[in-house]
This record gives C-alpha cells, sequence and structure tokens, in this order.
C-alpha cells in the first residue's frame, strides 16, 4: 500500500504544534466567566462536558473559591464567596453610600450596589441640566419599590453548549480513527475535568441575603457615589439596605461537596501539565483536531463571557429588586449635582449635606451653601444670581463673579429637577 508524502508528514509524531501544548495556560479569563455565567449565576442542566482552554487558570480560582469559604448564620452547609471565583483584579473598591436621615455612611458599599451602578451606567440620560459644564456628573434616581426576603435564591437560565461538547466529541472521534491515541486521551481528559467542575459548581446554591433591619427605622433614602456616577437609592430602610449590605453567596449541602472544588482544580492543574507533556507526542493532524476543539470552546466561552455581567446585572435588578423604575440626569458640575440630590432627597440638614459633598470653606462657598439651603425650602425656589445676596458686600470681584457662577449652577440643577419632578 502506498503512502503518500503528505500523509506521512501529517501522522509524523516528531512534529509540535506549540499552541497545542500550552493551551492550557491561555484563556482562563473567558473559560472561568463562562462557568459562572452558567453554573454560579446560572442555572444549567447540561455539564460542560467539552475540551476547554485555560485549564491552570481555572485550577487556581478554584482552589480560590473553595478557600473563600465563611460563616454563614445558622444556616447548614457550607458558603463561599463567588466572586473568588473570578479573574477580575482586585478593585480600588465599590460604591460609597451616604443616608440621607439616618446619617449612616459606608465607604465600600457591597457587590450589589457595585452592580447596580455599573448597570445605571448603560441607561438613557432622560434630561441635561443647562449651563456651564465643568466636570459632569450622572445622577440616577432609582425607585425601590420592592423589598427583598431576608433571603432569596435567584435563578438565571443558561442554553446548553451543544456546539462545543459536538466540536470536542468529533475532535476525539477524528483523533481515534487516525490512532493518534494521545491527542485522544487529552481531548477526552478535557472534556471530563470540564465536566467535573461544571458538576462540582452546580452543586452550590446561588444564594441572596440582607441584614434585617431594625423596627422604626428612618427611611433608607441615600445615594451612591463612585467617580462622576450618582445612584440616588429611594425606599425602605430594607430595600435600600438590600442594595448597600446584600450579598451573594454559593451555598454547599456539606463540607464534602464544597471538597469537590478542591479536588476539580487538582483535576484541572493536572489536566494542564497533562496537556503540556502529552499532546506534542501526538500526530500534527491529532493536534490540529485538538486545537479545533479547543477554538470551538474559546469562541463558546468568549460569548458566554461577554453575556457575564449583564447576566449578573440581571440577577441583582429582575430577580432581586424587581425591575425599579430609574431616571437618569446629567449636571455639568459638581455643584449642580449637589444641589439636585438636595432636591430629590430633601433632607433635614441640606447645608450640612452640602458641606459634606463640596468640603470647601472659602467665604465664597460658605456664603453658597447658606443661600441654597436657605432658598431650597421655598416651593419654588429662585437663586438669582442678578441680584446681589445680603452679606456679600465685602466680597472682591472675583468672589463674586464666582458666587454668582456657583448660583447659576445651582438654579440650573433646580431647573433639570423640575422637569424631573413631573415624571415621577
Amino acid at each position: 500500500m502506498l503512502v503518500s508524502a503528505k500523509s506521512i508528514t501529517l501522522l509524523n509524531t516528531d512534529a509540535v504544534f506549540l499552541p497545542a501544548a500550552l493551551a492550557g495556560f491561555f484563556g482562563e479569563d473567558d473559560s472561568a466567566d463562562a462557568l459562572a455565567h452558567s453554573y454560579v449565576y446560572g442555572r444549567r442542566n447540561v455539564l460542560s462536558l467539552y475540551n476547554s482552554p485555560g485549564s491552570y487558570g481555572v485550577g487556581k480560582l478554584l482552589k480560590s473559591l473553595a478557600q473563600s469559604h465563611f460563616w454563614d448564620g445558622l444556616h447548614a452547609g457550607a458558603s463561599v464567596d463567588p466572586e473568588a471565583f473570578s479573574h477580575a483584579v482586585a478593585k480600588s473598591g465599590g460604591p460609597k453610600f451616604t443616608a440621607a436621615f439616618s446619617g449612616t455612611s459606608i465607604a465600600v458599599a457591597g457587590e450589589v450596589a457595585d452592580v447596580l451602578t455599573a448597570y445605571c451606567k448603560d441607561l438613557p440620560i432622560d434630561g441635561v441640566a443647562e449651563g456651564r459644564v465643568t466636570t459632569p456628573f450622572a445622577v440616577t434616581i432609582a425607585n425601590l419599590y420592592h423589598t427583598p426576603s431576608s433571603e432569596e435564591h435567584p435563578t438565571l437560565k443558561a442554553n446548553a453548549p451543544f456546539l462545543p461538547i459536538l466540536a470536542s466529541v468529533g475532535a476525539s472521534a477524528a483523533c481515534a480513527a487516525i490512532g493518534d491515541w494521545h491527542c485522544f486521551s487529552m481531548i477526552v481528559l478535557g472534556m471530563l475535568c470540564n465536566a467535573a467542575t461544571s458538576s462540582a459548581l452546580r452543586s452550590g446554591d446561588l444564594t441572596f441575603t440582607r441584614p434585617n433591619t431594625t423596627p422604626g427605622a428612618p427611611a433608607g433614602d441615600g445615594f451612591l457615589e463612585i467617580g462622576n456616577e450618582i445612584v440616588v437609592l429611594q425606599g425602605s430602610e430594607s430595600a435600600v439596605g438590600s442594595v448597600t449590605r446584600g450579598r451573594f453567596s454559593l451555598r454547599f449541602p456539606n463540607e464534602k461537596a464544597l471538597g469537590r472544588l478542591a479536588t476539580c482544580a487538582t483535576m484541572s492543574t493536572f489536566q494542564c501539565l497533562a496537556q503540556l507533556f502529552i499532546v506534542p507526542q501526538g500526530t500534527v493532524l491529532g493536534q490540529l483536531f485538538f486545537v479545533l476543539s479547543l477554538v470551538v470552546a474559546w469562541l463558546y466561552n468568549s460569548l458566554m463571557a461577554s453575556a457575564a455581567e449583564k447576566a449578573k446585572a440581571k440577577v441583582v435588578v429582575d430577580d432581586i429588586l424587581k425591575a425599579p423604575s430609574m431616571q437618569r440626569y446629567s449636571l455639568g458640575s459638581r455643584s449642580a449635582m449637589a444641589v439636585f440630590l438636595m432636591q430629590v432627597l430633601k433632607p433635614a440638614n441640606v447645608e450640612e449635606q452640602l458641606a459634606a459633598l463640596i468640603p470647601n470653606k472659602t467665604r465664597v462657598w460658605t456664603t453658597w451653601r447658606q443661600i441654597v439651603a436657605r432658598r431650597l425650602s421655598d416651593e419654588k425656589p429662585m437663586l438669582d444670581a442678578t441680584v446681589r445676596p445680603m452679606g456679600t458686600e465685602n466680597f472682591t470681584a472675583e468672589e463674586s463673579t464666582l458666587l454668582h457662577t456657583l448660583l447659576g449652577d445651582a438654579q440650573a440643577a433646580v431647573n433639570v429637577y423640575s422637569a424631573a419632578r413631573a415624571r415621577m
């Protein structure tokens, strides 16, 4: 039987396709996000029985997840922090929360607040304040009419990964057909390890909890602030507390179930090392089939990873908060934003809260805060910048100009709030 030179080249076991051997070290970000989307925040019934790249990184994240075990009250089983199964680097911090009536201040609110703030950034603008623009701020007013239970178990359906499964099955069958048992065994190993990881994650129950509030507590209204993004929270103390102090946990029935995560972490690391040394021993054609299975899996993981943040936002906004009504406004300066906030929240200590938002202690800013606090109590506030306020006779020309400008910012905020109130 004659064998062509091309066939001999493709079946040559001495050739090494380097990307195939190193597949375990690349693509872990998308692989982890795809697993989290499907089995942590989603409830997929079909296991991810396909060969996936990035097994080394996934193994490290599984180990971190298993080590994030924390005490979760009197509940049976073991709870871990689902955020530990994330490739994201440590953040500088979430949004700050300031309550309008209770005086509560939380330097870094929880994950729910972070997700809600990120979600609000993509909302369309409902109104823009006229006037000067220095550092623009976006203010979203969220009406939290629904109060979540102290414990909820949100669910989000995820589609079955039939395409990457078929690609891995087909690639392994092709390797078997040409007698390349090295690449065949590594594809099957990748399929089994990924399926075992998805099974271990699926055994956890995504649980949302919030602290119980004190009877007689004042309204929970307040605002989240991160950068130039402001989210006003209006609702009961329990509703607002669900955003500022609520948290997610992945609750496993027992320590044995949690221990499966550590086992899967070891399996993923072993998969990476085994593929590193065994895949190069296969034929060039077998290695190409191996890479083909990974390419399809990588494309699928990338698609799932791109929707992971939206899936998390859907759990928070739709399942937990029941789609609160939200309006978003743009203001051209921090002074205009501060005045707008005071009109929306209507705290008793307006001047004090203005000082917290804008702590400048010059006499211009002090006078401005006093004028704004006094006039916001009127039914229709008019911050007429053309009339010289009392007590400013000794102001220099520069100070008078600055005060005139700041009062103009305040009037712009009053005007946009008047339009916003008609929609509330």
